[in-house]
């Protein structure tokens, strides 16, 4: 997974509408995927690091469709 900067960057790239898309699709699937990881069973050594990044990106996408809302574009 690349990092939150990164993501930020390309995000920031894109044309407005796909960043619409982009931001919209990460906040249905994120969660989906924290939930997935939370409730693996056997837990896997790593997956307390993988709870923290699904956590930081699902919070680095929140802020970025509140700045969409906000300004019209991410800033």
């Amino acid at each position: 997974m690349i990092s939150n900067s990164k993501y930020r960057s390309i995000v920031k790239s894109m044309p407005v509408e796909k960043q619409w898309e982009t931001i919209d699709r990460d906040l249905r699937v994120l969660p989906h995927l924290l939930m997935e990881e939370v409730a693996r069973i056997p837990v896997l050594p790593n997956t307390d690091k993988v709870i923290k990044k699904l956590e930081s990106r699902l919070k680095c996408t929140r802020l970025m469709k509140s700045s969409l809302l906000a300004h019209g574009r991410v800033v």
